[in-house]
């Protein structure tokens, strides 16, 4: 240790290359893992499974995340119309603002003005 307490410039050095390897260790366990679960259970050898039981957070956690990008991926395709069906509902909503005699539009939080159109041309 360097005087004054602080640890010297060769022993941080040799620190940063411990916490370097630990986390590329980890990076390839979660690859390894990654790759493991998205095998049938049943195609999986006694290796892969003992892997598994030794991994139960990382485990947990990449389950936790595919689920959250499958409801992601459910959500986007809920909202996102195909093009055709798009334009079919623009034409729609274009058609009702023409033949609309008034007009009201809310947009975001905090608007401070609401404003009538009689006529929308």
């Amino acid at each position: 240790m360097a005087a004054g307490g602080g640890l010297s410039r060769s022993e941080r050095k040799a620190a940063e290359r411990v916490r370097r390897l630990r986390e590329e260790q980890q990076r390839e366990r979660l690859r390894q893992v990654s790759r493991i679960l998205r095998k049938a259970a049943a195609e999986r050898s006694a290796e892969e499974g003992r892997l598994l039981a030794e991994s139960e957070d990382l485990v947990t956690e990449l389950q936790g995340r595919s689920r959250r990008r499958e409801g992601l991926k459910r959500r986007q395709e809920e909202v996102c119309d195909d093009p055709e069906e798009l334009r079919r509902k623009v034409r729609e909503l274009a058609g009702a603002v023409r033949s609309a005699r008034h007009l009201v539009v809310y947009t975001g939080a905090g608007i401070s003005t609401c404003r009538q159109i009689d006529r929308f041309t």
